[in-house]
């Protein structure tokens, strides 16, 4: 007895997002949050304690940004807070912890699985299709270490699936989808409003793919409308115009150029080979036409030109930016996803070795790695990840903090300050936030860093320089002889559990600088 088409789909959908939960949950509150993790989890605990970010509460400064990432009442307003009120709904409901700082965002992340059926259900109407997608999606290492974070990335890929599909359904004339897309675009831009202006921009993009609907043109308009009406409060908040005029000052044509052209390198290294696709594409129709015979349609033309315009104008948005970071696209894995399911859907009824063959080079060939001439396999480094402990600098100075630390004792660090905070509850200072030393008494404990100071090293926000010079200075005067120093095992990377697949470390390292940490023994 044989189940219908529809459970056996059922069934499949049901295993890979057990697969996908399990890759997503493993061991993930084993690595340490580092720095942006540790915003988003101070922050929160703000936010239960005051009801909104504030950066200031009369002891310890939350800033990255040499402080202006806030406004005059120390009101957070670098980033948008929806990433805040998950992980204080998490913290309010299990307690503050690494594991569930992430929690909440994981959950997330399975849902953006579940949610992608659902989009390639909608758009291709094959549910084949759609299992594909789900599984590129499942098995992205690049999405599995984003929504893995205690950060915004798992927000933007669930809303920008659910702007797609509305999207489509307000092209279609469906009941609810103008609303259904304002929502999803309201709940992308509160999670990251870059992501927000780049979805819209990819949308408009999409839609020279059809064929001019007055009447599609005027929802979509009034989408557009409706979205910035209710958040345009925000945008002020947020000093929307101050970011732009700070990212038009470092704007040109060839920076421009440059950061477009990265973008699609790293996509291509990382998420989705443009280079394996075309080649698969080439495949497919010379099969077809020396075999007219075996030709099959290709699955909705349309609909795979507007995703293909969507992506492209995302880019162009992101490149547009004064910062480069490859989180920025995580709202395009799904999309990457659908578009490598598609072709491999394709390619299977013309030729199913070179489909099979072409799925596991998508998967499981590191491509980054075969650049600089080595083999490697991303599943394969993750798996290796989430199965083994990974030892980290953050997790070896809260280990010796807890250890011998007294409550009261006051820390300078030079880089790193936020999760010593949040795992330790000392009082801190040194970082990125450039908050002053003066009349502050001297510090129980020093972790110089040793990259900080370095002009390459992390930290590139306005004041940085000062505030670097200003840390050499207290370091300068601070009396080498009251302290005493201790070289803990850890390797002193900048990074603890940095997503970005150029820079993420799937084990910790075996050479490099050592963490020196003095305590003070003249009190």
């Amino acid at each position: 007895m044989t189940l219908p088409a529809v459970n056996r789909a059922f069934v499949v959908l049901v295993l890979i997002t057990t697969l996908g939960a399990v890759l997503i949950f493993a061991n993930l509150g084993d690595r340490y949050l580092w720095d942006d993790e540790a915003e988003t989890a101070l922050l929160a605990q703000r936010v239960l304690r005051f009801g909104v970010p504030i950066a200031w509460d009369g002891r310890d400064l939350i800033s990255q940004r040499c402080g202006t990432d806030y406004d005059a009442n120390y009101l957070w307003r670098e980033t948008p807070w929806l990433q805040f009120y998950v992980t204080a709904l998490s913290f309010k409901l299990f307690g503050a912890g690494t594991l569930t700082a992430r929690l909440f965002f994981g959950v997330l992340g399975v849902l953006s699985i579940l949610s992608l059926y659902v989009l390639g259900v909608a758009l291709f109407r094959d549910r084949a299709l759609a299992l594909l997608a789900t599984a590129f999606l499942t098995l992205s290492v690049p999405f599995l270490l984003h929504v893995r974070q205690a950060r915004y990335y798992a927000i933007a890929a669930l809303a920008t699936i659910w702007a797609i599909y509305f999207f489509f359904q307000l092209i279609r004339n469906r009941r609810g989808a103008l609303l259904g897309l304002v929502l999803a675009m309201t709940v992308l831009f509160h999670s990251n409003y870059l992501a927000g202006f780049a979805t819209a921009a990819g949308l408009g993009l999409a839609l020279i793919a059809f064929p001019f609907d007055r009447r599609a043109t005027l929802r979509l308009a009034g989408a557009a409308v409706a979205t910035l009406v209710i958040n345009l409060p925000w945008l002020a908040m947020f000093d929307m115009r101050g970011k732009a005029d700070y990212a038009a000052t470092g704007l040109s044509v060839q920076s421009y150029a440059t950061k477009t052209w990265v973008y699609l390198f790293r996509i291509e290294l990382y998420v989705c080979s443009f280079v394996l696709l075309a080649a698969l594409i080439a495949v497919r129709f010379l099969v077809i036409r020396r075999k007219p015979e075996r030709a099959a349609s290709w699955p909705e033309p349309r609909v795979c030109v507007a995703l293909a315009l969507f992506m492209l104008g995302h880019v162009l948005v992101l490149a547009a930016g004064p910062y480069f970071w490859f989180r920025y696209v995580v709202g395009l894995f799904p999309v990457f996803a659908l578009l490598q399911a598609v072709v491999i859907r394709a390619l299977w009824p013309v030729n199913r070795l070179a489909a099979v063959a072409a799925c596991a080079l998508a998967l499981f060939v590191d491509r980054a790695d075969l650049v600089r001439g080595r083999l490697g396999s991303p599943p394969v480094k993750y798996l290796d990840e989430i199965t083994h402990h990974v030892p980290g600098p953050i997790a070896g100075i809260v280990s010796h903090l807890h250890a011998y630390a007294r409550p009261g004792d006051r820390v300078f660090m030079s880089y790193g300050d936020l999760p010593i905070r949040f795992y330790t509850g000392l009082e801190v200072r040194g970082g990125l936030g450039c908050q002053g030393f003066a009349g502050w008494p001297p510090a129980d404990w020093i972790i110089d860093r040793h990259f900080r100071f370095d002009p390459n090293g992390p930290g590139s926000a306005p004041g940085w320089a000062e505030d670097a010079e200003r840390m050499s200075g207290y370091l300068r005067r601070v009396p080498v002889g009251d302290y005493r120093g201790v070289r803990i095992a850890e390797i002193d990377t900048v990074w603890e559990n940095l997503p970005e697949p150029p820079l993420h470390r799937y084990r910790a390292p075996t050479d490099g600088p050592r963490l020196v940490i003095y305590r003070r023994h003249v009190r």
